[in-house]
């Protein structure tokens, strides 16, 4: 099988997941949802708040999950291991993660790597970038 026909498959794997955009900031995650739809994607859910994110990926079917660090309550890195540890009713722990965020803090990128989240995407984001992180994390 050629690369291509591989990507083309990886691509419309991509096309027909469920992704949960958690963001608590309204334009971000009207920007994410927009570089989704530029690359194809169109099946997301958005949850400004961890409590409105757990009880999606409780009642949908979430393959992946585009995640923001830095928010008010409950961070990124917090979120992403109540999933990993399957807190509060969660059933599928191996989701893959990307976290979205500013932060370039060394320490951030390795908490986020022992966590077990799959990528790590700076704001602001291009759709060409998304979309290669996303492919990242489907390997």
């Amino acid at each position: 099988m050629s690369d291509v026909n591989l990507n083309s498959k990886n691509e419309a794997r991509l096309q027909n997941m469920n992704y949960l955009i958690l963001e608590d900031d309204r334009f971000s995650r009207s920007l994410i949802k927009t570089a989704l739809h530029q690359i194809g994607i169109r099946n997301s859910f958005d949850a400004d708040t961890a409590i409105k994110a757990i009880d999606i990926i409780k009642t949908k079917n979430v393959d992946m999950i585009l995640l923001d660090h830095e928010m008010a309550g409950v961070t990124g890195l917090e979120f992403a291991r109540l999933v990993r540890n399957g807190e509060e009713g969660i059933t599928n722990t191996d989701v893959p993660i990307i976290i979205i965020t500013v932060d370039t803090k060394e320490d951030t990128v390795l908490q986020a790597k022992d966590i077990g989240i799959q990528d790590y995407l700076i704001k602001p984001i291009s759709p060409l970038a998304l979309k290669k992180r996303l492919m990242n994390a489907l390997k």
